[in-house]
């Protein structure tokens, strides 16, 4: 057997992997349960073990550092030990996700004949001073970046050493949303409760950096207008002072707080529309869930979004932060079921045409291809 045709070794490292419905987390899991096993072999690396991959079977085998603190001499002697022995096994190529990882591991690995790639997710929020100084250090041992949107890309080839010909963008990859069962039985009721009303659902944990309250005034404006629109929230967080908003507003039975779910897809069979307001996305898997489901899209025009959202086509993009802007948008879909439908299907076909697992599989298979091959650069 030629080396072409023995799989190559991929090494996966992330600090710590709670569960697959995390958003990195979950885009690592499938991209490891979708790789073809003819041409690679992957394994994980974690920093510290967890009770998820303890107890369930993750798709591929996987290693524990045992030690988590960046500053410590122990973390960095710990990876070089396993540097070695990952490449005596034949490893050439490591993905790294998440920050503290892609610091530490680079420069470790480089020394040790495997080369890195990060992976950047975000809109730089974390680029501190400290980190920036690691970076501009760690970041000349880094063989290529991959980043979920344009957005990012721009963010990471400004803040680190890196060429624009080093970063690609690689979109999040979506498995087909299921389609089948009922609703879920809280908004089955709430439903039958409110026949009439338009319900718009933002599904995000609640923080203040994803601005919920523009969703509660501008729902307030178009109940002042006369429009039954309900706003459904989806997510984890205080609900304290947006309870609070909502009462001041009047609007206290047209929001409804539905905590963490499990079943996001099945509650979004019973919106009629999907929001987002945040001052800050990489690329929103909350939006691709809304496309996926056939809702039509309201977002903040920021990071990723416009990059997901064709204006006026599978959803409406506002400037963060103009309630007046959002609200339009929304009275606009509240006002006509044909437009819901017709903006809805067009979101639900772009979804299934760019943001398909198997691209995203294959566009990362391609780039593994680049750097493990002879005379690769970096």
């Amino acid at each position: 057997m030629s080396q072409q045709d023995v799989p190559q070794p991929i090494l996966f490292v992330i600090d710590h992997f709670r569960n697959p419905n995390a958003g990195t987390e979950g885009q690592m899991f499938n991209l490891i349960k979708g790789l073809d096993r003819a041409r690679f072999e992957p394994v994980l690396l974690v920093f510290r073990d967890s009770e998820y991959l303890q107890e369930h079977d993750f798709p591929c085998n996987y290693h524990v550092l045992g030690q988590t603190r960046l500053f410590s001499p122990a973390t960095w002697a710990a990876l070089w030990k396993m540097a070695r022995r990952f490449r005596t096994s034949g490893v050439r190529l490591a993905h790294v996700f998440f920050n503290d990882p892609s610091v530490v591991c680079p420069p470790v690995f480089r020394l040790n004949g495997i080369k890195t790639i990060i992976s950047r997710r975000d809109m730089g929020y974390w680029y501190t001073p400290v980190y920036r100084a690691m970076l501009a250090i760690s970041g000349r041992f880094v063989a290529a970046a991959i980043t979920n949107s344009n957005a990012v890309r721009q963010v990471t080839t400004k803040a680190e050493p890196l060429s624009a010909s080093q970063v690609h963008v690689v979109y999040n990859g979506y498995a087909l949303a299921e389609t089948s069962g009922g609703l879920p039985a809280d908004l089955a009721a709430l439903r039958f409760k409110h026949p009439k009303a338009v319900f718009a659902g933002l599904v995000a944990n609640i923080r203040p950096i994803k601005r919920m309250e523009d969703a509660v005034l501008a729902v307030s404006r178009l109940h002042q207008k006369g429009h039954d629109l309900h706003l459904a929230l989806i997510g984890g967080g205080n609900q304290a002072d947006l309870q609070l908003l909502a009462s001041e507003q009047g609007i206290a039975d047209r929001v409804h707080f539905l905590g963490p779910r499990a079943d996001v897809q099945a509650c979004l069979k019973a919106l009629d529309i999907g929001l987002l307001c945040s001052e800050s996305e990489g690329f929103s898997n909350a939006i691709i869930e809304y496309m996926q489901a056939g809702l039509p899209v309201v977002c903040s025009n920021v990071g990723g979004n416009p990059e997901a959202i064709a204006h006026g086509e599978t959803g409406y993009l506002y400037r963060c932060g103009d309630i007046a802007e959002l609200t339009k948008h929304l009275e606009a879909l509240s006002d006509s079921s044909y437009l819901r439908q017709f903006i809805g299907e067009n979101a639900q076909r772009s979804a299934r045409e760019r943001f398909s697992m198997e691209s995203m599989v294959a566009k990362h298979q391609n780039i593994y291809d680049g750097l493990i091959r002879p005379g690769s650069l970096r």
